[in-house]
């Protein structure tokens, strides 16, 4: 069985490797008819030249697109970063003057994440939010799903390292020194 795989394997590689030479074939002939009034040497050099060109340009292009800024993972970055300091705040904030502020700011973000968070993060702060809501504080258990919540963010956001120490990454939420 392995060897009729690897049989049907090499013959569609062959069949791809003979229109992928056709092609160029069929590019080479397109160039050469545009140039065909010149002297056969400099008709070659001529063709030659063109598809170098055009090769060389498709991959800059490429490379340039590759390079672009993304806007919607900034917008995201942007969007993660208010919402983890409007929740560290409201965290934080006791029975004070500025509790609606934060509050009202903070429905807002919430409107946003849902329409720009991935799933997962979403997900990951509505545990937050519910195990808060149901504990009536912020404990323990609360501080493992906002870990968790940091780490969909960091990871939608395309960081790939995942071990965070949760005293270190709790001292830099909140401001402690």
């Amino acid at each position: 069985m392995k060897s009729v795989s690897v049989f049907i394997g090499a013959i569609f590689g062959f069949v791809l490797l003979a229109l992928i030479l056709y092609g160029f074939y069929f590019l080479f002939e397109y160039v050469s008819n545009q140039f065909g009034t010149l002297e056969p040497q400099l008709k070659t050099m001529t063709i030659i030249a063109t598809i170098v060109a055009f090769f060389c340009a498709a991959i800059i292009a490429s490379g340039l697109k590759a390079s672009s800024p993304n806007n919607v993972s900034t917008e995201k970055e942007n969007l993660y970063q208010r919402f983890l300091v409007l929740l560290c705040e409201r965290i934080n904030q006791s029975t004070g003057g500025n509790g609606q502020l934060v509050a009202s700011e903070f429905i807002g973000l919430e409107q946003q994440l849902a329409l720009h968070g991935s799933s997962r993060v979403i997900a990951a702060y509505l545990n937050l939010r519910r195990l808060t809501k149901q504990e009536g504080k912020f404990g323990d258990d609360a501080i493992e799903l906002l870990q968790k919540l940091l780490v969909e963010m960091r990871t939608d956001i395309g960081r790939k390292e995942q071990k965070l120490n949760k005293s270190d990454v709790l001292d830099l939420l909140f401001g402690r020194h």
